[in-house]
């Protein structure tokens, strides 16, 4: 049977795991990363699960230095934390990990990740990572305007859907370029736009109305 260690310092989440891999593996639990790395020592495995945060710290260091003597194949790494998402996902996969999942984990697709980890491991591509794209939008003197940050532009213009087609546009081209857009990959684009209402204009006497 295949050896699997877990990594978690939490005793629910422990008895979690024990009852999520009952009949897939065989199981060793440790509560602190240096007990993590002294069974890595002892015996090899075939699977390291692990959570992100412990009270010593986060994995980071763990995972790299693991990195350097067991490769990716040799022994596939799951991360599974609470706090996981696409910026986390993106750090972990940069220093060795195979996969990262957000807690709580869902048993039958999780024990489906570990059932192919055990087969035939593979690691999760930044292609396969979703996020969002910031434009921020705001309307002055019957004009639309749009900012994205992590392009560096500003759109103009009178026609709002017109604007937003462009805006896109050059979202599209960036990426079709290869260009890394912060942590935006090529399968999914989404834009946000943020809307500020229009600026009042003065009365005829050089006023400005009251809000």
């Amino acid at each position: 049977m295949k050896r699997v260690l877990y990594a978690e310092d939490s005793t629910t989440s422990q008895l979690l795991m024990r009852r999520l891999l009952a009949n897939l593996c065989e199981l060793t639990i440790t509560s602190t990363l240096a007990q993590a790395e002294i069974a890595l020592l002892s015996q090899p495995y075939d699977l390291l699960i692990t959570d992100f945060l412990f009270p010593e710290g986060d994995t980071l260091n763990f995972i790299e230095n693991t990195r350097r003597t067991i490769s990716r194949d040799a022994m596939p790494i799951i991360v599974v934390s609470s706090a996981m998402d696409s910026l986390l996902l993106s750090r972990l996969l940069k220093i060795g990990a195979n996969e990262g999942l957000p807690k709580p984990l869902h048993p039958t697709n999780f024990q489906a990740t570990v059932e192919r980890m055990l087969s035939a491991p593979y690691v999760r591509t930044p292609d396969q990572i979703v996020t969002a794209i910031r434009c921020f939008q705001w309307v002055c003197e019957n004009s639309y305007h749009q900012f994205c940050p992590e392009l560096g532009i500003t759109l103009s213009g009178t026609d709002k859907t017109e604007l937003d087609q462009r805006m896109r546009a050059a979202i599209a081209q960036e990426i079709a370029q290869g260009k890394s857009l912060g942590n935006t990959t090529r399968e999914t684009t989404t834009t946000h736009l943020f809307s500020s209402p229009a600026r009042p204009k003065p009365t005829e006497n050089g006023e400005m109305p009251p809000r």
